[in-house]
C-alpha cells in the first residue's frame, strides 16, 4: 500500500522550538516521514525514509539528517546525506549546530572562519567514526540566512536553492569530495564550495539532499521544479510538505531531507517577521 500523502500529515503544534534536528536513525521504516516547525513558523524541516527500495547497497535505512535554528540574528539551515552509514552525517550536522547554532551569525563570517568551521566538522568525523568496514562519509550544506543575505558552504552533492518570484537559483554548494575524506585546511581553501549573496526579504531558501533532486523530472532545473511545488504555499511547513510530496510522486527510492526558510517579512507589511504557523 502506498504511504499516505505528505499533505495529510497533521498540522504541527502551535508551540514550536527554536532549534530542532531530524535524524535518519530515528525514522527508518519504509515510507516513514517526519516534519518539524521551528520558532514562529519561519522554518520547517522534513525527512523521509523514501517510498521505494534504495537502488544501491547501503548500511543504514535512513542516512540523512536535517536541522535548523531560528536565532535572534539569523536562521541556520543544515542538511547532510550520509554514505556507508549514519555516523558521518549525524556527526557533521551535530557539529555544525554546535559551532553555529547557539546564536547563528548574520551571514557575515570571514572566509577563514568558514574554513575553520568546515575543518572542525571534518576533524570530528575523523576522530569519532568507527574504523571497521567502509569509512562513513557525508555531504553537508550549511546556510546562514538573514533578511538581506545568505552565506553558505557545501560538501558533496546536496543542494541549496533560492526561490523568489520568477528568480529561481541553485547556488554552487557541491564538491567532488565528502566530509570523511580527510581533507585538510589547505584543501578546504582550494575546493570548499562557499559564498555569500544578497537576498531579497521575500525569498524562500531551501536545502535538500539528493534524494529530493535525483527524483525530479529529467532536464528540469531543481530550483524551477521546487518553485512549482511550493507555489501557493503560505508557510514553510506547507512548502516542506509539498516538496516531500513531490519526491514521493517522483518515486523517490532514497532518503529525502529538506529544510525551508520562508520569506523574512510578510509582503503586505514589510516590518514583522513571518508569524504564521499553519498553512
Amino acid at each position: 500500500m502506498m504511504p499516505r500523502k505528505v499533505d495529510r500529515i497533521a498540522d504541527p503544534p502551535a508551540t514550536a522550538p527554536s532549534a530542532h534536528t531530524l535524524f535518519g536513525r530515528d525514522h527508518q521504516p519504509p515510507g516513514a516521514v517526519a516534519t518539524a516547525v521551528l520558532g514562529d513558523g519561519a522554518i520547517a524541516l522534513g525527512l523521509a525514509r523514501g517510498w521505494r527500495p534504495k537502488p544501491y547497497a547501503y548500511v543504514d535505512p535512513n542516512e540523512d539528517v536535517v536541522a535548523a535554528v531560528v536565532g535572534p540574528r539569523a536562521h541556520l539551515l543544515v542538511v547532510a546525506d550520509g554514505h556507508n552509514g549514519v555516523e558521518a552525517s549525524h556527526l557533521a550536522v551535530g557539529a555544525a549546530v554546535d559551532l553555529l547554532g547557539v546564536d547563528p551569525p548574520p551571514a557575515d563570517l570571514a572566509d577563514e572562519e568558514v574554513i575553520d568551521v568546515a575543518v572542525q566538522i571534518e576533524r570530528r568525523i575523523a576522530t569519532r567514526v568507527s574504523a571497521p568496514g567502509p569509512r562513513s562519509r557525508t555531504t553537508l550544506v550549511v546556510a546562514l540566512r538573514t533578511a538581506t543575505a545568505l552565506q553558505w558552504f557545501g560538501v558533496g552533492d546536496s543542494a541549496l536553492l533560492i526561490i523568489d518570484g520568477a528568480d529561481h537559483r541553485a547556488l554552487p554548494a557541491a564538491t567532488r569530495w565528502f566530509l570523511g575524506d580527510r581533507v585538510d585546511a589547505a584543501g578546504m581553501r582550494r575546493t570548499l564550495a562557499r559564498g555569500r549573496v544578497d537576498l531579497p526579504f521575500s525569498a524562500w531558501v531551501t536545502v535538500a539532499s539528493d534524494g529530493y533532486t535525483d527524483y525530479l523530472p529529467e532536464n528540469a532545473p531543481a530550483a524551477v521544479v521546487a518553485a512549482q511545488a511550493i507555489d501557493g504555499a503560505t508557510t514553510p511547513y506547507r512548502a516542506v510538505c509539498a516538496l516531500l510530496e513531490q519526491a514521493r510522486r517522483g518515486g523517490a527510492g532514497d532518503n529525502v531531507g529538506v529544510a525551508v526558510s520562508g520569506p523574512w517579512y510578510k509582503p503586505h507589511d514589510g516590518h514583522h517577521h513571518v508569524a504564521d504557523r499553519h498553512g
